[in-house]
């Protein structure tokens, strides 16, 4: 009974084989159209930056490492600090606010170490003189 049934089958099958593999083909193309949508639109620090509230300002940061810059995560509250002179560690900027992080949003690569934060106005200009190989942080909480 069930060898007859796989017979009818079999016959089915090769009366409408191209049939079938018209539909089969017409599947593979549909598929691999499908998947070769448009990427979405990307949302970059210019659309980060036009929400920072009045007197803030966004300041990229080259971290130490990539090690540092993994370590954090958008909206993250962190202070910067870097080395003195005297080797004792100097707070750069305080309760910076992480905006973006490398290829969170297409800026940078997995491998940067540049973050975007949100400092005061006042932070701004001398956290962007820094010398940018030495900056480290501290995360005050997530």
């Amino acid at each position: 009974m069930q060898a007859n049934a796989l017979l009818r089958l079999r016959t089915l099958l090769n009366r409408h084989r191209r049939i079938l593999g018209s539909i089969s083909a017409a599947l593979a193309v549909l598929l691999i159209f499908g998947s070769m949508s448009a990427p979405a639109p990307a949302t970059g620090p210019e659309h980060i930056v036009a929400g920072l509230p009045e007197g803030f300002v966004a300041v990229p940061v080259t971290l130490r490492s990539a090690a540092i810059a993994s370590s954090v995560r958008v909206g993250d509250k962190i202070d910067l600090v870097a080395p003195s002179e005297t080797g004792s560690p100097r707070v750069i900027a305080l309760d910076a606010a992480v905006l973006d992080l490398p290829n969170a949003s297409g800026f940078g690569s997995p491998t940067s170490t540049v973050i975007l934060v949100s400092v005061a106005a006042w932070q701004g200009a001398a956290l962007a003189a820094e010398d940018s190989d030495q900056i480290s942080l501290v995360i005050k909480s997530r």
